[in-house]
């Protein structure tokens, strides 16, 4: 192999730029091909726009975070239903998403009150303060607070949060536990 030259091919870059209705394209990409790209779970027309390999990193890197949350959660599933089929019950693969049923809560003890149980007038008084409280509370949060929280109340990913809102995934997470603690703060006495 004595003095062969290794020749690098340096590595072009692409983000893709979904092209649909009403997206302005400047004179430098009119005659740009429009190819189909995945973009997040979506397969879309697009172009590819020339990056650096740093510009590239930064914007998919949420897109790989996400494809990755979802394959995990696919993969949770498919053991969930085999262990199913089965007819076993493996507790390691029980997640966030894992159906339970109402008794199945109050066996675990999360607090349900049981379907015979009434709550005492007191009780009732007590949880109408607390979401009086949690009312003005929420009422004099900003609205980008509030998008947040209603978003990843719905289940909605940070990643995606943040690109609705123009954070970073970094930047919500940060957000939304600061809107948590200061709700915990606020509302401790009605514990």
């Amino acid at each position: 192999m004595g003095n062969q030259e290794k020749t690098r091919v340096k590595q072009q870059y692409y983000i893709p730029m979904e092209v649909k209705e009403g997206t302005i394209i400047t004179k430098e990409y009119e005659d740009t091909p429009r190819t189909w790209s995945k973009i997040g779970n979506r397969k879309v027309r697009t172009i590819l726009v020339p990056a650096t390999e740093e510009q590239y990193k930064a914007y998919m890197q949420s897109e790989w975070k996400e494809d990755k949350r979802q394959q995990r959660l696919a993969d949770k599933r498919k053991k969930r239903e085999k262990a199913q089929v089965e007819h076993r019950d493996d507790f390691s693969i029980k997640g966030w998403d894992t159906p339970v049923s109402f008794e199945q809560l109050c066996e675990t003890e999360y607090g349900f009150p049981r379907e015979n149980r009434q709550d005492s007038p007191e009780e009732i008084l007590e949880k109408e303060e607390l979401l009086e409280a949690l009312r003005r509370e929420l009422a004099k949060m900003e609205e980008l607070d509030l998008t947040i929280l209603q978003m990843a109340i719905q289940g909605v990913s940070e990643a995606a949060i943040g690109r609705e809102v123009g954070l970073s995934q970094k930047g919500v997470n940060k957000r939304k536990h600061r809107i948590l603690k200061q709700l915990r703060n606020q509302l401790e006495d009605y514990r």
